[in-house]
């Protein structure tokens, strides 16, 4: 699971620019879906006949995260199917309770809706690559590849200082004032000032409640499993800047469990790494997907 960042203290934010787009426009369909007390909203594009990539973003962001990389994935034969998980961007709940498990199947509703063709490329960020991880452990046939962008194994155990750090940060998160939370989580995320901006955009705009709920989730997410292995082929990609928790050394030793696995690090790119550097993490998981 994904530690709270650990550096980079809080500082007062510049003029927010727009939102990152991507360098070519590209022709989406907007879609809702009512599931399990949520209205979700969704976007996809490319022919309902080729082999499609499930996008879902980080914890505190939204859609617009893969703006980068949508381009590339249309361009390289894909079809893409992007969300807001519940509690983020457009999308909204009830329940008043968030679990990757639930995003997990919020995410099948929307695949089936949208008519997906499985098996399907899931493609996470942060919180994104832990809500693809509890699909794949749950639909393992549905799942051609894996792709995930900063994130840590749900099945890898953790000792108990990391799962103190983790029922700890739950109370920190609350004590901190929203905005000076999110500038900070936005600085300890990205490199480029532009994705910064959009985080903390983000971030402001999902509100406290939402947030909140949601952490309280992602650090229940981590459930040891000793025996358990990926099958699937995975691309896991690092920024080597990343700053939040102990995300690097949890993915070597993610690579190293799996057979199918290929670690790679970014450099000069942070927690996002697919904003801070998006023609590298577009060019790694075009070749990977194309392999």
């Amino acid at each position: 699971m994904n530690e709270a960042p650990r550096q980079r203290p809080p500082a007062a934010p510049p003029p927010s620019p727009p939102p990152p787009s991507p360098a070519t426009p590209v022709e989406e369909s907007a879609h809702s879906l009512d599931v399990s007390g949520a209205r979700l909203h969704y976007w996809t594009a490319g022919a309902a006949d080729h082999p499609a990539v499930a996008l879902t973003h980080g914890a505190g962001a939204d859609h617009r995260m893969f703006d980068p990389q949508i381009p590339a994935l249309l361009g390289a034969g894909y079809r893409t199917l992007r969300w807001d998980v519940r509690y983020h961007g457009a999308s909204a709940s009830t329940t008043g309770r968030f679990r990757t498990g639930y995003a997990a199947e919020d995410l099948a509703a929307l695949l089936d809706a949208a008519e997906v063709r499985r098996p399907v490329v899931l493609l996470g960020q942060s919180m994104g690559g832990n809500i693809a991880q509890e699909y794949l452990r749950r639909r393992p046939d549905e799942v051609a590849a894996l792709v995930v962008i900063g994130s840590t194994s749900n099945t890898l155990p953790i000792t108990r200082g990391e799962r103190r750090r983790l029922a700890l940060s739950r109370t920190l998160m609350r004590l901190m004032p929203y905005r000076r939370l999110s500038r900070w989580m936005a600085r300890a995320s990205a490199e480029d000032p532009a994705a910064q901006a959009y985080l903390r955009e983000a971030f402001v705009a999902n509100g406290r409640r939402s947030f909140l709920t949601t952490w309280d989730g992602m650090t229940r997410t981590v459930a040891p499993s000793p025996g358990y292995r990926v099958e699937q082929r995975e691309l896991l990609i690092c920024g080597e800047r990343d700053g939040t928790g102990n995300i690097r050394s949890a993915m070597e030793r993610w690579s190293e469990r799996d057979p199918n696995s290929e670690f790679h690090v970014i450099p000069g790119a942070g927690h996002v790494a697919n904003l801070d550097r998006p023609d590298e993490v577009n060019r790694l998981t075009v070749a990977f997907l194309k392999a």
